[in-house]
């Protein structure tokens, strides 16, 4: 009886009591309820007195009144049976499904346990069911309404070593299995939308590999997925904010296998081996989440390598100042799309947040007034009331060919997802000058020289002049950690970098590194930009060929303000590092 004292139920929010027949005294049903949260003091009561007028049962009163889904109050029910029957924590059977919605870092961190999914609610096991700020951090995590049980710190670290360290245990198992069973994924193309889970029932060890691997890349939150063949193993990293950081290495035995079935998955022709490819497939995860995944594979020296970028449909539901725009930048952002006519170009190297950054902007038109078309390769998220149109170069349908075709269509904005060459650019000049706003993304290094390289590109500079509103250039950068942030006083060397004088005071910040950022003392990025609005001025300087030398000075004279000094000023502000703005955008002379 005394193992039973230590028993399951929370600490200080059920109130367990213990009796001769087993650990747990149940509580009446109503009590249950309402001491889980799931109904109110006033629900009870009424509930109560109906119950003494009727004599139904008080279950059958509440799901009558609607204050709880027969549903839901039967797995309430099983749920108090299960934790009455257990003794330990660990002993406590979580659904993978389950255990996926709250990334393993921040629960080993936090000491949080999710145990079991209650229609909105998730029942959670946390050391203290009063801290509200915890909860409040679970709920928009997870997208739940938080039902917390409190179990002493001791409990809740022995039950996380046998849940996620059982996890960690599976991937050694499936790839043991696979070598051992020499499983080779050869079955037909699957076009469905796959249903992911990281359980590890599956009866085929490759496929529980990398159902885990899509599993867990998802709960991390990486970006792109990096499966490179070398000469004794197959090493597997993920891009987290930008780094790529090893995830896992493969024996050489199951190489094939693996790369096979994500070919599979992506409707990739297995037998070539030959040739890149591309192929694409979409996934629906244990915490609902919905993700897309673009393949590219490719031939090397020690065998094919294969990248996956996921595109998660959450990743653009962002307004713009969530996106880091200082609001000087807003403003000149809500200039440039208030006009109804012209080009907005986004400029920047591959993943730095262009495409983000055009969605966020199309949130800002109105799309019961407004013509919204896009023209994508391919269609990355749909968006709900906008024509998303996605090219397809094998039946010779290309950017220009498909912008030509939407202009009969009496588009009011356009979104063009790349301008590649001189035809997709000069049809873009021709909508904009006939009635249409265009907005697009170029490969270009800065918004000055976007002017430049359009000019060079074939298209004269009158129209160049009359057509580009504005150019914004961007870069992303990795926030400092807001789980292991700490303050330090300024250096010399970041002094001299941001341009402040020795004797002004300046506290700075930096993450020493914990499990919630993978120590690397970052976790989450956002974007440095450079803003350029073409006015009387540079159009003047642009008609007459002038260099972007001229240009730049000129916009300067305008108040025009570089990428460098945006993300000075963010370090100033505490949002990021000097390390790492050195790291994505190299020295540079703009101070404060």
């Amino acid at each position: 009886m005394e193992t039973n004292e230590q028993a399951l139920i929370p600490t200080n929010q059920i109130e367990r009591r213990k009796t001769q027949d087993g650990p747990i005294k149940r509580l009446r049903v109503g009590e249950w309820l309402k001491n889980l949260g799931f109904i109110s003091e006033f629900q009870l009561s009424e509930a109560l007195t109906i119950q003494m007028e009727t004599g139904k049962k008080l279950g059958e009163i509440l799901v009558a009144k609607g204050y709880v889904a027969a549903k839901e109050l039967q797995e309430i029910l099983n749920l108090q049976e299960v934790l009455a029957n257990k003794s330990t924590l660990a002993d406590f059977s979580v659904d993978a499904a389950i255990l996926a919605m709250v990334p393993e870092s921040f629960a080993r961190q936090h000491f949080v346990i999710p145990l079991v999914k209650v229609g909105r609610r998730l029942v959670v096991a946390v050391n203290r069911a009063d801290d509200t700020k915890l909860l409040d951090h679970l709920s928009l995590l997870t997208g739940h309404f938080m039902v917390p049980l409190a179990f002493r710190k001791e409990d809740l670290e022995g039950a996380l070593t046998t849940f996620y360290d059982s996890r960690h245990r599976s991937n050694s198992s499936a790839i043991e299995r696979a070598i051992k069973s020499g499983t080779h994924e050869t079955g037909q193309p699957q076009r469905q939308v796959q249903d992911i889970s990281a359980s590890g029932n599956s009866d085929a060890p490759i496929i529980e590999l990398v159902n885990a691997m899509l599993s867990e890349s998802v709960e991390r939150g990486v970006s792109d997925i990096h499966i490179e063949p070398r000469e004794t193993f197959m090493e597997i990293r993920f891009r987290i904010d930008g780094v790529l950081s090893k995830y896992l290495d493969v024996p050489k035995a199951i190489e094939a296998s693996v790369a096979t079935r994500l070919k599979v998955l992506g409707n990739m022709n297995i037998t070539e081996k030959r040739r890149p490819q591309d192929g694409r497939f979409g996934a629906n995860f244990p915490n609902g989440e919905k993700v897309d995944f673009r393949v590219s594979s490719i031939p090397t020296h020690w065998g094919e390598k294969l990248v996956l970028r996921l595109l998660r449909q959450k990743s653009i539901a962002l307004s713009m100042d969530k996106l880091g725009f200082e609001e000087d930048h807003s403003k000149l952002i809500d200039r440039l799309l208030h006009s109804p006519t012209g080009i907005i170009l986004v400029t920047g190297p591959t993943g730095s947040g262009k495409t983000t950054t055009l969605y966020a902007a199309l949130q800002k038109f109105d799309r019961e007034t407004d013509s919204i078309v896009t023209i994508e390769d391919p269609v990355e998220y749909p968006v709900e009331g906008i024509a998303q149109v996605g090219i397809n170069s094998k039946i010779e349908f290309t950017f220009a060919s498909a912008l030509r075709t939407i202009l009969r269509q009496d588009p009011d904005v356009i979104m063009l997802g790349e301008i590649r060459d001189h035809e997709t650019l000069e049809t873009a000049t021709h909508a904009a000058m006939t009635g249409h706003l265009v907005l697009s993304t170029l490969h270009t290094n800065d918004a000055v020289s976007t002017v430049g390289r359009i000019v060079e590109m074939g298209i004269p500079p009158y129209v160049v002049s009359s057509t580009v509103m504005g150019v914004i250039a961007q870069r992303l950068v990795r926030r400092v950690c807001a789980a292991c942030v700490e303050e330090y006083e300024a250096n010399a060397e970041d002094r001299a970098f941001l341009g402040v004088a020795p004797d002004r005071p300046l506290t700075l910040v930096r993450g020493r590194g914990c499990d919630v950022c993978n120590m690397t003392g970052y976790k989450g990025q956002l974007g440095v930009y450079e803003i350029l609005m073409m006015t009387r001025p540079l159009q003047a300087i642009v008609n007459r060929g002038g260099s972007t030398m001229e240009m730049a000075e000129e916009a300067h004279k305008g108040g025009f303000r570089t990428m460098i000094f945006d993300a000075k000023r963010k370090v100033i502000r505490r949002m990021t590092n000097v390390p790492e703005v050195i790291r994505v955008l190299g020295y540079g002379t703009e101070g404060f």
